[in-house]
């Protein structure tokens, strides 16, 4: 790794933290077994990304290629785990708080994976395919919490609440027109990011909904 890849390391592992943080309280919820929470958080994290990696033709997914990934997602919710284990069941009763900071880190892990998600295409050589690159920077954001909640047998939350896929679709269109302006990916990336965040944060506070079929 260079020094000018760092960066770009450490985004994409922060949101993979994110969104394991984010499986493992829906495992946590669901009271799951260790296993389950572990299989869930991975899922969270790396499900949208292995879906990307197969339909870019970039196999077997980078999640089996370096175990780090993998591992990083594990660990986090070990500690998770662990710590609602020790205070008996107690860290899950602080539901409204946890999950505050778990939309935080959620909304950090979006902006980040999108930007991954539109740059995996890019560098897969379909930089031209600007619907295809915005396709895959949705996907790679939501497609793990899709899978998430369809293994816990619930509507998956982007179907129905919040301004979620559409900030990740926001998200990816402001990244490829950043790019195609010719700014680099550092500075591209923290826009986005800051942006989906924005978009997510005031969904969250002013209870922001698409219309729903009655």
């Amino acid at each position: 790794m260079t020094i000018t890849d760092l960066p770009f390391y450490i985004i994409e592992m922060f949101g993979l933290v994110a969104f394991s943080v984010s499986g493992t309280m829906t495992g946590l919820k669901y009271k799951l077994d260790l296993f389950g929470v572990m299989f869930i958080a991975v899922v969270t994290a790396l499900g949208g990304g292995a879906i990307r990696d197969v339909i870019i033709g970039y196999v077997p997914p980078m999640m089996f290629r370096s175990y780090q990934y993998v591992l990083v997602s594990c660990v986090t919710a070990l500690i998770l785990f662990l710590a609602d284990w020790r205070l008996k069941g107690r860290f899950y009763a602080k539901e409204l708080k946890i999950e505050t900071v778990a939309n935080i880190f959620d909304a950090l892990g979006l902006g980040s994976f999108v930007a991954a998600g539109v740059q995996a295409g890019i560098n897969a050589g379909y930089g031209g395919n600007g619907f295809f690159l915005v396709f895959l920077g949705m996907l790679t954001g939501v497609g793990g919490g899709v899978l998430r909640d369809l293994f816990v047998h619930r509507m998956p939350m982007v179907l129905v609440k919040h301004i979620y896929a559409v900030a990740a679709l926001i998200g990816g269109c402001l990244y490829l027109i950043l790019y195609r302006l010719g700014l680099d990916e550092l500075p591209a990336t923290a826009v986005e990011i800051a942006v989906v965040f924005a978009i997510r944060m005031l969904a969250t506070k002013y209870r922001w909904n698409l219309p729903h079929a009655e």
